[in-house]
């Protein structure tokens, strides 16, 4: 999960306003990144959300276009939804995890300024968009079964009114459930030389790296990382496996069926589109996602000391997902091809015509 919820930092407070006197150096000095995490951090993990903000932008042009939205039916004008707001989910998960990579490797600040306050919160913003992500890939998962393999139960449908109420409640649930994170940090001043009062503001500096449990408390740290585990990773990865093994049991059955006839259902075409992005939304779930929970546990009752290297690694495989589902889209749908081909052709003619526009009215001045 990205951030790691290990335990309750400790920030260090180095803007003196909290009173006169400061705590010297914590024991043990600031920590350092291995080759791996620093390289992950610093040059892999911020080229992949740079791409998923790219993608993510685009999906939304595309997925927002009138004329795509008129061609779908009810049914897939809510899974439609659920596609513009898991990209902006996305989106927003790839902006806040880019910003990480300005945080110090070390994590110490020499004042409270913006960076040090993103670097208290990002922990809990982050993992806001990866609970609301996906909880709106079972969300879209629950919706195509129901379209799927409930063809006759009007009543059951996910309607668009319905999908945005589920919607809204996910992105409720989501950020109140990781308000707990946002006390994971505790601000401490601190001197790094041999004084014991501030005597000048750059003497001092920041950083979050003392350790103690969340709230202080044992028991609350574990139960709260359990219940995460629980309703953010294996709650989910069960209905997930559930709906889309049905949903393929369908697909496959369609596909033979359509096959023995002979034709093709055209008026079937955009519904099987959506429900195969969808599968490929979840596989990519399965393969990217669903893995960390359990590996970080089970490290961490280890104690391996490569824990902090696995980490990074599953981060970037969670920022992975989060970045690709414009190739998805791309590789699945015909509609979407054309439309970033057409968008990508008039950008181009009208980039075109600026600069011969330009180029006239440069020369006739010259005249």
């Amino acid at each position: 999960m990205l951030p790691p919820m290990n335990e309750t930092d400790e920030f260090i407070d180095g803007s003196g306003a909290g009173g006169p006197m400061c705590d010297h150096e914590p024991e043990g000095g600031p920590g350092n990144m291995t080759t791996l995490e620093a390289n992950i951090t610093h040059f892999a993990l911020p080229a992949v959300c740079v791409f998923g903000i790219v993608g993510n932008l685009l999906n939304l042009a595309i997925l927002t276009r009138r004329k795509l939205q008129k061609s779908f039916r009810t049914l897939e004008q809510a899974a439609n939804v659920c596609l513009i707001s898991l990209a902006v989910s996305d989106l927003m998960f790839c902006v806040f995890a880019f910003l990480t990579m300005f945080i110090p490797a070390d994590k110490i600040f020499l004042d409270q300024g913006i960076l040090f306050n993103y670097a208290r919160y990002s922990y809990a913003i982050i993992n806001v968009f990866i609970m609301e992500s996906t909880m709106l890939t079972v969300a879209m998962s629950l919706e195509r079964f129901m379209a799927i393999c409930y063809p006759l139960r009007q009543d059951l449908y996910l309607t668009t009114r319905r999908i945005k109420y589920i919607i809204v409640f996910t992105f409720i649930f989501s950020v109140g459930f990781n308000v707990p994170v946002l006390w994971r940090f505790k601000a401490v001043t601190w001197c790094p030389t041999n004084t014991s009062t501030i005597t000048n503001g750059a003497d001092l500096m920041t950083s979050h790296k003392n350790m103690v449990p969340l709230h202080n408390s044992k028991a609350v740290e574990t139960a709260y990382r359990v219940a995460w585990a629980i309703l953010g990773n294996y709650i989910p990865l069960v209905l997930l496996v559930y709906f889309n093994v049905c949903l393929c049991r369908k697909i496959y059955r369609s596909y033979k069926l359509r096959k023995h006839l002979g034709r093709q259902d055209q008026t079937r075409s955009s519904s099987h589109i959506l429900t195969i992005t969808l599968v490929a939304i979840v596989v990519l779930f399965f393969i990217l996602v669903a893995p960390s929970e359990t590996i970080l546990q089970v490290m961490q009752m280890t104690e391996s000391p490569t824990t902090s290297s696995f980490e990074a690694v599953l981060n970037l495989m969670q920022a992975i997902n989060f970045s690709v589902n414009f190739i998805l889209y791309c590789i699945i749908s015909p509609y979407f091809r054309k439309t970033l081909k057409y968008m990508v052709l008039c950008g181009c003619y009208n980039i075109y015509q600026v600069s011969r526009d330009w180029k006239k009215e440069f020369e006739t001045s010259l005249m």
